[in-house]
């Protein structure tokens, strides 16, 4: 058995490639296969770093017992969610309805068309408390099959009806255009801005973040918090305050990795003590780019200091650990360890008991945590795992693993002395056995790691930044891309692994859009005009796969089970999940570009840059336009597209243009320039149409130009004046932090 996923790309399959359960990978043929023998479908719906599939792969898919039935009254399919988005979405869409519930793995019964009949997450290999064995469910669904075949298809219907009228509402969400940024309509759209704003206040919890345990980072309301505080008024400082509290919260947990870097999925506890240890590349691609923004926006030094080594504790561990020797970031590290005995546990890599710490770093005699001098020592309030004894700190027995978390945020002078100790915890840790490594690449979140090395780059002026997200690029342009040729249009491919596309399984929006945003930041932050090419390239080849009738599709596969789940409705999913709303990056990319155009008419280009710009703009109102309708009732699940809605008023299609002045001027105005997101033309861009078009100042003195909706500013010659013109929020007495 296995030998159908023992080659998959994906290393969740391959996981299960010992088992004998006779796993299909999802496509046709296992559909085909189950209308063949009559049979129902099983699909088992999870990913590499999922502790819990790892559970029920042990007990379960592991039992001879249970693959035998498996084997005989089903067609088991084994789906990465991570690989097929748009059926994960399907089916945790029937789940939920069905359950109330999701998550992974998930467990769903179909019938050979697709139609679901039943569906679960994990179930246990016994019954517990509301919970029924694994074996029940599977012997409740073959009777059902065999002795009650109508109800289950009437049940498929009423299903896929259902969620069919679901998806025709979230296409009635793209029906309204958001309003132009105009004098006359201005304050309504930071009234939009103020209301999520103050909706969003009253939401926080005590604890930080949005809502309570468990506790998961929430990046895209950070990335509109951020964008909003660069405006002007009181919601400014309020969307500061909130940003500047959840970052440094988030920065002080053991949700963050201080000793490799990087951030875990999520903590399971409201302290944010306990994470589950899973390492995902789009939890990191996007924390990158929002704690390198609070490093130059946030105004306490200390909280500034601490966004930059998060930052930068990203960029390593981005670098050392998820860095594929061919090109290109791997997906993900498991939250289980793999012990030599084959016995798995959860975060045996990462924590440190007392007496460890205490023999690393040379402190043996000392009796409390707080009694040395040493700085980690007094900042660590780390807390047990479940299971491995109650309690923090001093009150733990000295051999009891405990995470790593800061009980404060240090202070300046506290760096160097927690470095060090950190960094012998570094050392430590490497001689441990390491997490299990997902190395396919996923090009959107590729792309978004792109984009935030990119613009980490230029704020917190880390050049080696630059030079792995070019590298990373390129891979993704040159294994990922197919340019168009002998009439087959251009198109991209969502996976690869070792160097190889998987050419069966098709991109999805969500890799166009965040595989264009990236080479855009890579653009601007390089100065090279090759990466707009080929980011105009990705963004059209968008544009004609997944606009349907002028509305947004987030697959355009035509996957004929996602259909059939979705009673023919294709649909475009409007709310961010883990990973921004692919509709809201397509958003954020069409914006970009329609300022670059805006640009390039200023240089002279013809009027058609003009007309093309104003398309651009007319997709990004339409892809905005339900946001004021849930800016006050769902400002926690509309945040990326927020994040855009801010630029309408705080920058939208605002272009600066970097002449004269000294190279640190120049390059501390880019980088102003990147904070606010808007479109330059900067000192690395074409200096003869700069010089000619827009002129230095008097004996080359630094002189500034700044558009917005074709209006033009007066040019203003210093950092602080451009401030108050591309970001009001950010005090600017000299170069920011």
């Amino acid at each position: 058995m296995g030998q159908r996923i023992a080659s998959s790309a994906s290393a969740y399959l391959r996981q299960h490639a010992h088992q004998q359960v006779d796993w299909w990978p999802y496509g046709d043929e296992a559909f085909a296969e189950a209308a063949s023998r009559d049979v129902p479908v099983f699909l088992s719906i999870g990913y590499a770093a999922c502790h819990w599939c790892h559970v029920m792969a042990r007990e379960s898919f592991d039992d001879p017992g249970i693959a035998a039935y498996l084997n005989e009254h089903f067609v088991p399919i084994k789906v990465d969610r991570e690989e097929h988005p748009a059926v994960d979405s399907a089916y945790m869409a029937a789940t939920q309805t069905l359950t109330g519930a999701g998550g992974w793995p998930m467990s769903v019964f179909t019938l050979p068309d697709g139609r679901a009949i039943h569906a679960g997450t994990y179930f246990p290999p016994v019954p517990r408390p509301g919970m029924p064995a694994f074996m029940q469910v599977l012997e409740a669904v073959t009777d059902a099959w065999d002795n009650r075949r109508d109800a289950l298809e009437l049940q498929a219907a009423t299903l896929a009806d259902h969620l069919g009228s679901v998806a025709g509402g979230q296409a009635k969400m793209f029906s309204r255009s958001l309003p132009l940024p105009t004098a006359g309509n201005e304050p309504g759209l930071a009234e939009v801005i103020g209301t999520a704003v103050r909706k969003l206040a009253a939401m926080e919890d005590p604890t930080g973040g949005f809502s309570p345990a468990p506790k998961f980072p929430p990046s895209s309301v950070l990335d509109f918090l951020l964008r909003a505080s660069l405006g002007s008024g009181p919601e400014a400082s309020q969307a500061t305050a909130l940003a500047s509290e959840t970052l440094r919260i988030m920065a002080c947990s053991a949700l963050a990795d201080h000793v490799g870097g990087g951030f875990a999925r999520y903590c399971v506890d409201p302290e944010w003590k306990i994470p589950h240890f899973e390492k995902m590349l789009y939890d990191n691609a996007q924390l990158l780019g929002l704690y390198a923004r609070a490093a130059v926006q946030l105004p306490d030094a200390d909280v500034a200091e601490l966004c930059r080594v998060s930052a930068r504790g990203i960029h390593k561990w981005l670098e050392e650990d998820m860095q594929l020797p061919g090109g290109g970031f791997a997906s993900s590290l498991d939250a289980d360890t793999v012990m030599p005995d084959g016995s798995h546990h959860e975060g045996a890599t990462y924590t440190f008991s007392r007496g460890e710490v205490a023999r690393i770093l040379g402190e043996q005699g000392t009796e409390g945590l707080r009694a040395s001098g040493n700085v980690f020592l007094q900042l660590w309030a780390g807390a047990s795992l479940p299971g491995e004894g109650a309690g923090q700190g001093d009150l733990l027995p000295r051999d009891v693993p405990m995470t790593v978390a800061l009980s404060r945020t240090p202070t300046l002078a506290e760096w160097p002395g927690l470095a060090d100790a950190l960094g012998k915890l570094a050392a430590e840790r490497a001689t441990r056995v390491q997490p299990g490594r997902d190395e396919k690449v996923v090009a959107g979140w590729n792309g978004l790691a792109i984009a935030s090395l990119a613009e980490a780059a230029v704020l917190v002026r880390e050049p080696l930044m630059l030079d792995l997200a070019t590298k990373t690029a390129e891979y993704l342009y040159r294994v990922h891309w197919v340019t168009a040729s002998g009439g087959a249009g251009a198109m991209l491919h969502r996976i690869s692994h070792q160097g190889r596309a998987s050419t069966s399984i098709s991109a999805v929006l969500e890799d166009y859009a965040g595989v264009a945003l990236g080479f855009q930041q890579l653009g601007t932050a390089s100065g090279d005009q090759v990466w707009f090419a080929r980011a105009d390239e990705v963004l059209s080849a968008a544009l004609e796969l997944f606009l349907d009738g002028g509305l947004p599709l987030d697959s355009a596969a035509n996957d004929p089970r996602v259909q059939a789940m979705r009673g023919g409705m294709g649909s475009a999913e409007a709310l961010d999940d883990a990973v921004p709303s692919a509709t809201s990056l397509l958003a954020a990319a069409l914006l970009n570009r329609a300022g670059r155009k805006q640009l390039d008419m200023g240089a002279g280009a013809p009027e058609a840059a003009f007309e093309s710009s104003e398309e651009d703009l007319g997709l990004v109102r339409m892809l905005l336009g339900f946001v004021p309708a849930l800016a006050e009732r769902a400002p926690h699940g509309t945040g990326s597209a927020l994040g855009v809605v801010a630029r309408f008023v705080h920058g939208s299609t605002t272009e600066l243009v970097v002449a004269g002045g000294t190279e640190p001027e120049r390059r501390e105005a880019v980088r102003l320039g990147v904070l606010a997101a808007v479109a330059q033309l900067g000192p690395t861009g074409d200096a003869g149409t700069r010089d000619t078009v827009y002129p230095a100042g008097p004996e080359g003195q630094l002189r500034l130009y700044v558009c917005r909706g074709g209006v033009c500013h007066a040019p203003v010659g210093n950092l602080p004046a451009l401030a108050a013109l591309i970001a009001p929020g950010l005090s600017v007495s000299g170069p920011v932090n």
